[in-house]
């Protein structure tokens, strides 16, 4: 496929993903957009498939086949669940240097078993990870891709506008790191509830965003994790007793602890290991300090 040529574009599942990314293609010099939905032609969930197609100026094809042979780069945004189901369905009539982008979020293993079906036929596999809401970005939703095809998608579509990072040829890659920042976003979310759950009920919930507040000011993300996870490494014992009071405070207001018996879990596991004897009971220096030690003495390999 040359890079400096126009692509014809196709999305396997037409939402919201796809509708509003292909609304800013358009609008970017994407000339030719079709899409497959099996539900388009459905009696009601299909009025809001086409309406969107019509929107977005994308012409509605009657079958994957059709799809594939009237595209160059093909995405599949539908379901994780459905991600490697249709990939075989779609390697039935692939095309040897047609461009298959997955944006589904589906995990690593998912990734590499739908690169081995587009590959096998001769396609161009991309494990793209969509970092961030659609809509508010369109077809600018920062993405990181990996996979046999992802350089030759990252050089194709940033003249259209995209924001793609290369990350690496080995499909699986971009979705793992998706998968361990969302340890992060919904477990910090997650938290806030819990956090903001039982403060609202104790009438300080202003109060306790403040002090939240205080504390995550002024330091980037590496200085908090390096005095935080530094700090645990001598002093889970202690906050496993502190998260014990914790949990026992929420079960007496009747609220849900999920996540603070989640970080009494954690913090116990942390315990065990025996970091502060690992350290010789010094602070270390850097969080991957820590890191080294609860590999080297972690019984879950």
């Amino acid at each position: 496929m040359d890079t400096t040529t126009i692509p014809i574009i196709g999305f396997i599942g037409f939402g919201e993903a796809a509708f509003h990314i292909s609304k800013g293609l358009r609008q970017d010099g994407i000339q030719a957009i079709h899409a497959f939905d099996v539900m388009a032609d459905h009696p009601s969930a299909g009025i809001k498939i086409k309406e969107r197609m019509e929107t977005a100026e994308v012409n509605k094809d009657n079958s994957l086949e059709v799809l594939i042979k009237n595209c160059d780069v093909i995405f599949c945004a539908t379901s994780a669940k459905y991600a490697l189901e249709i990939a075989q369905d779609v390697a039935n009539s692939f095309m040897k240097g047609k461009m298959y982008i997955d944006l589904n979020s589906a995990s690593p293993s998912i990734k590499k078993e739908v690169a081995a079906v587009i590959e096998t036929v001769g396609g161009l596999f991309v494990d793209a990870a969509v970092m961030a809401p659609v809509p508010p970005y369109g077809h600018k939703v920062p993405m990181l891709v990996s996979g046999t095809g992802a350089a030759k998608y990252e050089l194709l579509m940033k003249q259209f506008g995209m924001d793609i990072t290369f990350i690496s040829e080995t499909a699986g890659i971009s979705s793992a790191m998706k998968m361990f920042r969302s340890i992060f976003m919904k477990g910090f979310t997650s938290l806030l509830l819990e956090t903001l759950s039982a403060s609202h009920e104790a009438g300080v919930d202003k109060e306790i965003l403040a002090s939240v507040q205080e504390t995550l000011s002024g330091s980037t993300i590496e200085e908090l994790a390096n005095l935080l996870i530094t700090r645990t490494a001598i002093h889970a014992e202690r906050r496993v007793t502190e998260m014990n009071e914790v949990v026992a405070t929420l079960n007496e207001m009747k609220l849900d602890a999920t996540m603070a018996k989640a970080v009494k879990t954690k913090l116990q596991s942390i315990a065990d290991m025996n970091l502060k004897n690992y350290f010789h009971g010094n602070v270390p220096t850097h969080y991957s300090d820590v890191l080294v030690a609860i590999s080297e003495r972690s019984t879950i390999k």
